[in-house]
């Protein structure tokens, strides 16, 4: 029994195993920090494409703004590239809405034949790398326009 005990009590080559167990826990914890500062760097590439794809959508709804006036019915507004982001929409005429006595300022009096708007659709939408989308829907009107 006493042989038994010291056979147990011989502590050779637990140095070697700690040293083994302690690079284990190392290089899991390092496996773990790298694969985590991968993902902020995934996430902050993605925030980056859909900010740039929102501002490619703005470009579209900025140049369907320009194209109003009451002569559009439909417009469509032409895809187009600037970089790595494509943007493309759509004016849509809605309707008009008049407003009668409508006064545009202060001294300019009353037409009593009235005003009107003329309401718009401007859709736009952009696209990016890593299949990154938006779309912006806006409701415009133009007037008054004396009637």
């Amino acid at each position: 029994m006493c042989r038994l005990w010291r056979q147990c009590s011989d502590e050779r080559g637990m140095a070697l195993v700690m040293a083994l167990f302690t690079m284990a826990i190392l290089l899991a914890a390092g496996t773990f920090l790298l694969r985590m500062s991968a993902t902020e760097g995934d996430i902050a590439y993605n925030s980056m494409w859909a900010e740039g794809s929102f501002f490619a959508a703005d470009a579209a709804i900025n140049l369907g703004l320009d194209l109003v006036s009451p002569t559009v019915t439909t417009t469509p507004i032409a895809s187009t590239t600037i970089g790595s982001f494509t943007y493309q929409g759509n004016v849509n005429f809605s309707g008009t809405q008049p407003q009668p006595g409508y006064s545009l300022g202060s001294g300019t009096g009353y037409n009593p034949g009235g005003y009107v708007f003329y309401n718009f659709a401007v859709t736009g939408s952009g696209a990016g790398p890593r299949s990154s989308q938006r779309t912006i829907n806006v409701v415009a009107a133009y007037g008054p326009v004396a009637q």
